[in-house]
């Protein structure tokens, strides 16, 4: 029994949903100045300095033996191919090398830390997290250990964080949130002052995502008409019951309100009636049934993913019987009677086996959308984020009745996240809203943008999965030299919000054109002013493309020769106008149409925009003409 409940369908809301939780951002509106003023806190950490001891270094290379230990079990339980592989890709012999040296190269190990950072299936394992976690510990005792003057540069660090924190506290800017990001980092890998750290981000780490879904948007994919046939093959009370029995009926979306999770309600409403046959002895029952049923099934959505609830349904079987038959007249008189006494009994035996049956249907329908959008979540998001150790801070998902709401809060060691609330936002009747600070796709970009390289292959690739159109530039022909660029490990990506505009920039370590390399650090970007358009956001570039040098005071042939070229090929990326059509919905969810922004506001940090479903022009609209003859 299929109630057209097709996966395409939650699997489309769950790829958005998820695709809400992986989103890493552009927004951000800066807090309004704190009245607590941490520089005292600040100022008095100075005392609470302590010296890594080559004791808190040795028990943590005794820690991360033991970490590694539990990890090689892990490995030997494969094969002895997949054992090898992994070992080789972990460096597992170049790091038993350093970890019996008594003085290991940190550089060495840096490069070997990193393999236990990737995307890569099985790097969220729990024994692969605990033994990076521990060689990250290790390094990082390691390196302190080793440090000339390190109460010294202690010292300057607080001086450094002090001044930032109070500019900061005043006027939230970007520069100043990489200051204060980088010193927390650099303090707690060396655990020093631990309750500073911990102040200091509870006061600057706020949400830097937010976003609703409403209940409409969410039905506009889900809901629809139940209309099935089905063969009935029931024994109840002895009689041998064959038919058929037609359920007509609608599936909807309920939201049920609560502060820990997504709870969505699938709900089916409708009714089934039967037209039956029995068989008990000589005499033949000819019957008809009718159930009026409703059946429910909860769909959990959490941190950890999509759980499903055991569905539960409810039916109330009358039957009406239209003739009792039997060869003797006295058999027809006894088996009358006999139909009429188990009436009620037969009713409620046949009101829950219908009920058992709807139950087992919504389970089944549903049983492969969960796997899959579980599978779809680790694969897309969980597992990216965990084998880097980037999953969010916090992620906090919610229901009222009206809206899927989701919170993420999420930088690393060395990032801040939002520095206050986001501003709020009065869009009544809006089927998607976005909050979006600036501080999660800079921070996100750091994750997975950091040395990747970009090269004009790549990015003609990139294009051609959005269907955009290869601009002059960017074709790539024989005559054309390949060139790629190398993003920068810090800010590898750049994105600026302030009033009614953004500032979007990448940062790269290296650039190369045919046998042509420049290894400096180089800095593209644009300004743009957003503004709402007629069907989507508008984006209009002000000013030209800047390429600069920023690490160069004088520059070289080479580096001009560059400039020239990258401006060039990037202002076919920055193009000097972004029109937005609207948010196109796929699978089924085109049937709802198309969402159009209708409210949008940039502030300095914050991109906060909300849309509205505009419903398609039905497929057989015509165009009505009269003509006066």
């Amino acid at each position: 029994m299929n109630w057209n409940l097709r996966r395409t369908a939650a699997h489309s809301f769950l790829a958005c949903l998820s695709g809400l939780l992986i989103l890493p951002g552009i927004a951000s509106a800066q807090a309004p100045p704190t009245e607590d003023d941490l520089s005292p806190i600040v100022e008095a950490a100075k005392s609470g300095f302590q010296p890594v001891t080559e004791k808190e270094v040795a028990a943590a290379k005794k820690t991360l033996e033991g970490k590694l230990a539990t990890l090689k079990s892990l490995l030997s339980n494969g094969s002895t191919e997949n054992k090898k592989a992994w070992e080789q890709y972990l460096r597992w012999d170049d790091l038993q090398t350093q970890l019996s040296s008594e003085q290991p190269d940190l550089r060495t190990l840096e490069e070997i830390y990193l393999k236990y950072r990737g995307s890569y299936a099985g790097l969220d394992k729990k024994q692969l997290i605990e033994a990076r976690r521990a060689l990250r510990h290790y390094i990082n005792l390691a390196y302190f250990v080793q440090v000339d003057q390190y109460q010294q540069q202690f010292d300057i660090q607080l001086k450094t964080l002090k001044d930032a924190v109070k500019r900061y506290s005043q006027t939230p800017a970007d520069a100043d949130s990489k200051i204060i990001g980088a010193i927390l980092g650099w303090l707690e890998q060396g655990n020093q002052v631990p309750k500073l750290v911990a102040s200091v981000r509870d006061e600057f780490n706020h949400p830097n995502l937010y976003a609703s879904v409403s209940r409409e948007f969410i039905a506009a994919g889900i809901r629809r008409k139940v209309d099935q046939v089905n063969p009935v093959h029931e024994i109840i009370l002895g009689t041998n019951v064959r038919g058929t029995a037609h359920m007509v009926g609608d599936v909807d979306v309920n939201l049920l309100p609560s502060k820990t999770s997504a709870l969505i309600e699938l709900s089916l409403t409708g009714e089934v009636t039967s037209d039956n046959v029995g068989v008990n002895g000589p005499a033949t029952i000819y019957s008809t049934g009718f159930s009026p049923i409703t059946a429910s099934k909860i769909l959990e959505f959490t941190r950890d993913g999509l759980i499903g609830k055991p569905s539960t349904a409810t039916a109330d079987t009358t039957t009406t019987f239209n003739a009792i038959c039997a060869k003797l007249k006295l058999i027809q008189k006894i088996a009358t009677k006999r139909a009429y006494q188990q009436k009620y009994q037969a009713e409620a035996i046949a009101s829950d086996r219908t009920e058992l049956r709807v139950e087992q249907r919504f389970d089944n329908e549903s049983k492969d959308l969960i796997v899959d959008a579980n599978t779809r979540l680790n694969e897309k998001l969980f597992r990216p984020l965990k084998g880097r150790d980037e999953f969010p801070d916090a992620l906090n998902v919610s229901t009222t009745k009206e809206a899927v709401n989701l919170e993420v809060l999420h930088a690393s060691q060395a990032q801040l996240a939002a520095p206050g609330p986001a501003p709020a936002l009065s869009d009544e009747g809006a089927d998607l809203t976005l909050k979006l600070h600036e501080s999660i796709v800079n921070n996100y970009g750091e994750t997975f943008l950091a040395g990747v390289v970009l090269t004009d292959e790549k990015l003609v690739d990139i294009l051609k999965q959005r269907d955009a159109e290869i601009p002059e530039e960017l074709k790539i022909t024989p005559d054309s030299d390949p060139w790629s660029i190398t993003f920068d490990y810090k800010s590898p990506i750049q994105v600026i919000f302030d009033n009614d505009t953004v500032k979007i920039g990448i940062r790269g370590r290296q650039f190369t054109r045919g046998n042509t390399e420049v290894n400096r650090t180089i800095s593209i970007s644009a300004d743009y002013k957003i503004e709402k358009g007629e069907e989507g956001t508008l984006l209009t570039r002000t000013g030209d493309v800047i390429v600069d040098f920023p690490t160069q005071e004088r520059l070289g042939p080479l580096d001009l020769t560059a400039k020239t070229f990258l401006r060039k090929k990037f202002e076919a990326v920055f193009k000097p106008e972004i029109v937005g059509e609207g948010i196109k919905l796929e699978g089924q969810w085109e049937k709802a149409g198309t969402l159009r922004i209708s409210s949008l506001s940039v502030t300095p940090g914050w991109f906060v925009g909300s849309w509205k479903l505009e419903a398609p022009v039905p497929a057989d609209a015509t165009e009505v003409t009269s003509v006066v003859e």
